[in-house]
């Protein structure tokens, strides 16, 4: 694990997290926009990025090392610095933790080397990763076996605390005194071994957090004819032990259907601090589950967030700019369409709207810019490019008329992240 100094995230006045009793999102937050990807013509890992926050996106990929890598997986530190997770491709296998060093001048961003935290016993390859931070604000890291279907988990040991003994002169003395003191101390070992989170058959996950920073997973199972889909939470924010999870728990029902989307589930927290998680299920249109209450185990019923009348492939969510969460969706006929709610406690929702024409079939995700704009992510499946479109404005239903290209081609799976610590951030 590497060690950098704390960078301040700079907020506006005012400025809160979506959780409970807090209904704004942090804008303007000092933050730019990034996508890792994976290259498939070098099989490296290459970033890009806005220049600026809310800014224009860099001409170039730019490789992350010189190691060829496969599955990954992308995130920030807590101090908002970009952390990658990948599997090398070369037997024997190993995965890596690498994050962004903190001290990249202007438009220049390095790298710290790799740590090699291995495989999980037995296991000779993942078929995907996950990441996040814990409560603590710890790196957390989860891989799929596609073999025996676990995931294992893995993170960066909390700090140790030590008992000293300290000389000390108390004021208008001359004599010291003996003091004990517990300090917190880092640890011996940076990071944990791999750990099964055992108990159902996984094929693909998606890694969110509560309201409190406990980690939950929401995963899809093997079986494709009928994908089963579950969830695991911690249940301490300081979880170090299997033990300490919740297990995994059966939620999709004849009401949701099984997923039939090929991503798993999109899992995001509204303004009242509720995971929800949204899927395309049961007559292949969006279907919702709700935290109830907030932070909870327990889950209110499926509904849908209105229909679109049309079979849909994949839905991503997030939240604007009042940390209402936003919804966008495909259809087969390449049509986007967006859903904004309007009310976490009474389930008010704009009702859909087709916004756009997508370029291509293929993955979306969205992620909000530094004013608070959502931009939408798309993986085109046949020419294996990238592109994106955003709100004309913060919280706007009117959206870019046309696409931009991230990337023609070569571009085999990619992560957004937001890096906290743009050009000029430390300057």
């Amino acid at each position: 694990m590497t060690e950098a100094p704390r960078t301040e995230i700079e907020l506006e006045e005012g400025a809160f997290l979506p959780g409970p009793d807090r209904g704004m999102t942090p804008f303007a937050e000092l933050s730019r926009l990034m996508v890792v990807a994976a290259d498939m013509s070098s099989d490296k890992l290459v970033w890009k990025a806005q220049s600026e926050p809310n800014g224009p996106w860099g001409d170039d990929w730019t490789p992350v090392s010189d190691t060829d890598y496969g599955v990954f997986a992308a995130g920030s530190t807590t101090d908002g610095r970009v952390a990658i997770a990948a599997q090398t491709r070369t037997a024997p296998k190993a995965v890596h933790y690498i994050d962004e060093q903190a001290d990249n001048v202007g438009s220049i961003q390095n790298w710290n080397p790799p740590v090699d935290l291995g495989l999980p016993p037995q296991v000779e390859d993942l078929t995907q990763l996950g990441m996040t931070r814990d409560a603590d604000g710890r790196i957390a890291i989860f891989g799929v076996d596609g073999q025996s279907g676990t995931v294992w988990w893995i993170f960066q040991n909390p700090d140790q605390i030590v008992d000293k003994t300290e000389h000390v002169v108390p004021p208008g003395q001359k004599e010291p005194i003996i003091v004990h003191v517990r300090v917190a101390e880092p640890p011996d070992r940076a990071w944990s071994s791999w750990s099964p989170l055992s108990g159902a058959h996984i094929a693909r996950i998606t890694v969110t957090n509560n309201a409190d920073g406990r980690i939950l997973v929401a995963g899809t199972g093997q079986d494709p004819s009928s994908t089963a889909v579950y969830v695991n939470q911690e249940t301490d924010p300081l979880t170090l032990t299997p033990a300490q999870w919740s297990g995994w728990t059966r939620i999709d029902t004849p009401a949701s259907g099984t997923s039939l989307g090929p991503t798993p589930p999109s899992a995001v927290l509204d303004p009242e601090g509720a995971v929800n998680i949204f899927m395309i299920g049961d007559a292949s249109e969006v279907v919702q589950l709700r935290q109830d209450p907030p932070g909870s185990a327990t889950w209110a019923e499926w509904v849908r967030p209105g229909m679109t009348g049309q079979v849909l492939f994949n839905v991503a969510s997030a939240f604007d700019g009042h940390g209402h969460i936003v919804l966008a969706a495909i259809d087969e006929n390449r049509g986007l369409h967006a859903n904004y709610q309007i009310d976490a406690p009474h389930q008010t929702w704009s009702g859909w709207q087709k916004i756009g024409i997508v370029p291509d079939f293929g993955r979306i995700v969205m992620d909000y810019n530094s004013d608070g704009r959502l931009t939408c992510f798309q993986g085109l499946s046949k020419s294996d490019g990238l592109a994106i479109i955003s709100q004309a404005t913060p919280d706007s239903t009117s959206w870019s008329a046309g696409w931009t290209s991230l990337a023609s081609s070569s571009i085999a799976s990619f992560q957004v992240v937001r890096d906290l610590t743009p050009p000029g951030s430390t300057d």
